[in-house]
């Protein structure tokens, strides 16, 4: 059976399975028919390319309760999933799931945690960011996280965690509200990415057509240094599908606060260099006729490293195109940064 038709055999058997328990209190009942019709995130897993609910309200009480507690990408993922837009899937020590519990139950919210526990295998000099975990951790280790699947209902809840365990990548990308062309994408890159450190930078910019800038919107990147709009990588940076779901998560911020608001475009407008092994190196400065002009108040690194000193040496960049980065001190050039492990990512 090939995958494809294992994802439609598979969500035969859950519309199925809700037909029969659901009524129109997770849904809406069509009148011709009286079947249970899905909405939200249930939506998103049966329509191959639907898209988000666009009459949201979000929680702000949430927002105040969770502020200083929990990171911002953590709590935007919360507060999409009080919205109902989405099942929200977070990785955490136990100490922070029982804060998170008395938390969003108060807020009617439903959280599932895996069984398996497992321990971060951090990335080589992104600041302490992991894109891949090693199973089996033991129980009681303080360095141990759960995966914790947030949703509206515990039905919802409970099939992330089962679609997510089971690698059934698609639809568990589905109920993330993550669009049909990222969820396809992601297949693709897969390999590529797990050859490596599961890092999918390098494939989104290379997927990326056009010269740069790209849609700031879509700067994942900037979750290496705070915080970004996106859970997901896009498939490009010029994805409008993703540009969309961006577009709700900046309403949500604009919503609850307006100095997160600020702070978080702040990033989204930045540019990062990404290396695979030498950090990610953010400017917050504009690409203006291919040269990135910069002092050191400009420049932010996930690490002290060789490269980010030189670059602290330095006070411009040429950026020739994405892969073809030389850094000048005036009229100096000192350095080369060509070749297949710099990459350039322009949104500004």
């Amino acid at each position: 059976m090939t995958a494809s038709a294992r994802r439609e055999r598979i969500r035969l058997i859950l519309r199925q399975t809700l037909d029969q328990q659901f009524d129109d209190s997770r849904g809406y009942l069509d009148a011709k028919h009286s079947k249970w019709q899905p909405s939200g995130p249930w939506r998103t897993l049966f329509e191959e390319y639907s898209t988000w609910d666009s009459a949201t309200q979000f929680n702000q009480e949430l927002y105040l309760a969770l502020r200083g507690q929990f990171r911002d990408d953590l709590i935007r993922e919360i507060l999409l999933a009080a919205a109902g837009l989405k099942v929200s899937r977070l990785s955490l020590k136990e100490r922070k799931i029982a804060s998170l519990r008395v938390h969003i139950e108060q807020h009617g919210l439903q959280i599932v945690t895996s069984e398996n526990q497992w321990i971060p295998l951090l990335d080589f000099g992104k600041g302490g960011w992991a894109n891949r975990g090693v199973r089996g951790a033991e129980s009681g280790d303080p360095n141990a996280i759960r995966n914790v699947y947030i949703a509206s209902d515990t039905a919802l809840a409970e099939t992330a965690k089962l679609l997510d365990e089971a690698g059934e990548d698609n639809l568990f990308g589905a109920l993330l509200g993550i669009p049909a062309c990222c969820r396809e994408a992601f297949d693709r890159f897969k390999p590529l990415a797990a050859a490596k450190q599961y890092d999918f930078v390098p494939h989104v910019l290379g997927n990326t057509g056009g010269a740069p800038p790209f849609d700031w919107r879509l700067n994942y990147t900037a979750q290496y240094f705070g915080c970004s709009l996106l859970s997901f990588f896009p498939c490009s940076f010029r994805c409008p599908s993703a540009a969309a779901v961006s577009d709700r998560a900046l309403r949500l911020v604009a919503d609850c606060d307006p100095a997160w608001l600020n702070r978080v475009v702040k990033l989204q407008q930045a540019n990062v260099l990404y290396t695979e092994n030498s950090g990610l190196h953010l400017f917050r400065a504009r690409l203006d006729n291919g040269r990135i002009t910069y002092g050191p108040q400009d420049l932010q690194s996930t690490e002290p490293n060789e490269l980010a000193d030189l670059l602290r040496r330095g006070d411009w960049l040429d950026v020739g195109d994405v892969h073809a980065v030389q850094v000048y001190r005036g009229t100096t050039k000192i350095a080369d940064l060509s070749g297949k492990d710099a990459h350039m990512c322009v949104f500004h």
